[in-house]
């Protein structure tokens, strides 16, 4: 009887462990199953080539997980593949835009709130643009400057100062231009290049003073078509193109980039993006920042938070990618790594202070004056898709196809598309 016992004991200690085994296989299997994640990525210029860093690391880390890319051009095919996408229902489950995408897609459903561990990571500008109240429905992940790029050598061996005020760049592009040289690395093919031109300015010249002017405009309290402030922003742009390349209306962001970077062009209006090729060549010109000087001489540097990581209202892997997501802020090496290639700025407090590109010193000089700006208080008034239209009918007033009076109207009359992102 004794030995019988003590097998049925063991039989039953061998069929629970035997048991336990099978569920754990199947939990191991069922954490192993392949899962495919989606993913709709609108890059701005300098991020091709960004998805195969975060590919990697996320294989790495997560080798069940199979990523299914779609990237295109953010400032001209996004948000129209992102419409697409929803009528069709083929809803990514991870879209990377920018974080002045983050309150439209919130407002109209798109989004699920982000959970990653610690929200205050993000130095505070960086958090509320990518906030609905205190809900977190963004990741934000790098920033960059927008301003003036100049050449330091040119201006320390004509003995230039950095100009404060409108009058000093009128004098700046006088003197450059007697000794040959072209003020202005200009480039008007790609309307977004105008569309990012115009917003710097309205920035500097409205929304500094007047943060709600993209109200006032839905309501009819303010126009282009009268607006004086408006007028000084298309004179930024024609004084731009005036001062730049006689062919800048052919000229490609790739052209305008390698001759700045060939020292043919003094300053460079835009954002270090174009920071990117320079960085690649052989040639060792010091490169400088500076805003786009005012009348009163009170502009401030530009910051825009770039990529931004969202986790869509429709995937049924939400844990996943929060777990994604999680990891994309614990992982220093790859951060490092895509900072240094988008020559752009961390937004995490832990790195403000690590210096990636040529502007870091003069960035870090704005930011401790006070002088910077988020982009967000202009593209929050005055959405990318009305700008970018826009944009399109002010190439054709440089052109000369149209006049500047009949742009002007052309903003008044689709007013309402200004804050519509549907």
């Amino acid at each position: 009887m004794k030995k019988k016992k003590c097998a049925g004991i063991l039989l039953s200690i061998l069929m629970f462990i035997s048991s336990g085994c099978t569920e754990n296989h199947q939990e191991d299997t069922e954490i192993r199953k392949p899962v495919t994640i989606s993913i709709l990525a609108g890059q701005s210029t300098s991020d091709a080539g960004t998805e195969d860093m975060i590919e990697d690391a996320v294989t790495e880390r997560f080798p069940q997980v199979e990523l299914q890319w779609e990237c295109v051009d953010w400032g001209e095919d996004f948000f129209d593949r992102m419409r697409a996408r929803l009528s069709s229902g083929d809803v990514p489950d991870i879209i990377i835009g920018k974080a002045q995408d983050v309150e439209g897609f919130t407002n109209a459903g798109i989004l699920s709130p982000v959970k990653i561990k610690d929200t205050d990571i993000f130095y505070e500008e960086a958090a509320d643009t990518v906030k609905s109240g205190s809900v977190l429905y963004g990741l934000p992940y790098n920033a960059w400057y927008q301003g003036v790029l100049y050449n330091k050598d040119i201006f320390e061996k004509y003995d230039i100062s950095v100009p404060q005020t409108k009058r000093d760049m009128e004098k700046t592009v006088q003197l450059l231009e007697e000794k040959g040289i072209t003020p202005f690395a200009g480039h008007f093919m790609e309307s977004w290049k105008i569309g990012n031109l115009f917003m710097q300015s309205m920035i500097g010249n409205i929304f500094m003073d007047s943060p709600d002017w993209g109200e006032k405009f839905r309501k009819g309290r303010v126009n282009f078509s009268d607006s004086e402030e408006i007028q000084n922003c298309f004179e930024d742009i024609a004084y731009i193109y005036d001062h730049s390349f006689s062919n800048a209306l052919s000229l490609s962001q790739a052209d305008s980039d390698r001759l700045f970077d060939e020292g043919i062009a003094a300053m460079y209006p835009g954002g270090c993006w174009s920071l990117q090729f320079a960085n690649q060549s052989e040639n060792q010109y010091n490169y400088g920042i500076f805003p786009y000087p005012d009348s009163e001489g009170n502009s401030r540097l530009i910051r825009e938070t770039n990529m931004t990581f969202m986790k869509s209202a429709y995937t049924e892997h939400g844990e996943l990618v929060d777990e994604i997501f999680q990891m994309l802020m614990d992982d220093k090496e790859l951060l490092n790594e895509i900072l240094e290639f988008t020559q752009t700025f961390s937004v995490r407090k832990d790195m403000q202070e690590i210096s990636y590109t040529c502007i870091s010193d003069e960035v870090q000089d704005y930011v401790k004056s006070d002088k910077i700006i988020e982009a967000a208080v202009g593209n929050s008034q005055i959405v990318w898709s009305f700008q970018i239209n826009l944009a399109e009918k002010c190439q054709e007033w440089l052109k000369g196809r149209l006049s500047l009076e009949d742009v002007l109207e052309f903003a008044d009359r689709n007013r309402m598309d200004s804050g519509n992102l549907e």
